[in-house]
């Protein structure tokens, strides 16, 4: 039976770990990707007004010094007509910079015919940015742990090459064993 040492499971069960968390932001970065391109494919597309622009300040939790720094979001509201000429008015579920968008804009509507509220803005930052940062960041921490892996798996290949050479030459050397004794042919 192989015996692992201690240290080994420990480094390699820390980087497995580190391997699947990233694998788990790849993965809901993936999700959001083709949730949103099965989105796209799906709606209708027409033409609207961004008839406001509406700012929402994030919220402090208790832990939050006072003079912290709060961010303020920047979601599009969208008046446009569908396939059946039936006016609608939605706020963008995604934000944008504050200069992005401006009233009275003409843009490019995704909508869901069955709920028009459904809707995104045709915008490739808005609609790819976010996903596309947490897929590629989990691919990226999941390159790098591969590598540390690669590398620590590299360095205990030595380091166990060492340590059994250290030990058959204890063994070796061990005067308490009987069969290591030289004066008896």
């Amino acid at each position: 039976m192989i015996e692992l040492a201690p240290e080994k499971w420990t480094m390699q069960g820390v980087l497995w770990g580190f391997f699947v968390f990233g694998g788990l932001i790849a993965g809901a970065g993936l999700i959001w990707t083709v949730s949103t391109a099965r989105f796209l494919y799906g709606s209708e597309k027409t033409t609207g007004v961004i008839v406001d622009v509406v700012g929402i300040l994030s919220t402090r939790s208790p832990s939050e010094p006072p003079q912290a720094k709060q961010v303020i979001s920047y979601y599009p509201v969208v008046e446009f007509r569908d396939a059946r000429g039936s006016a609608h008015k939605a706020q963008s579920s995604r934000a944008a910079r504050s200069d992005h968008f401006k009233r009275g804009d003409e843009v490019g509507v995704f909508y869901d015919a069955q709920d028009p509220a459904q809707m995104f803005i045709e915008n490739t930052w808005i609609l790819w940015f976010s996903p596309g940062v947490i897929l590629a960041g989990g691919l990226i921490w999941m390159i790098a742990v591969g590598g540390m892996m690669m590398l620590s798996k590299r360095f205990e290949v030595g380091f166990a090459q060492d340590k059994a050479r250290f030990y058959s030459q204890v063994a070796a050397s061990d005067p308490a064993k009987p069969d290591n004794d030289s004066s008896h042919p």
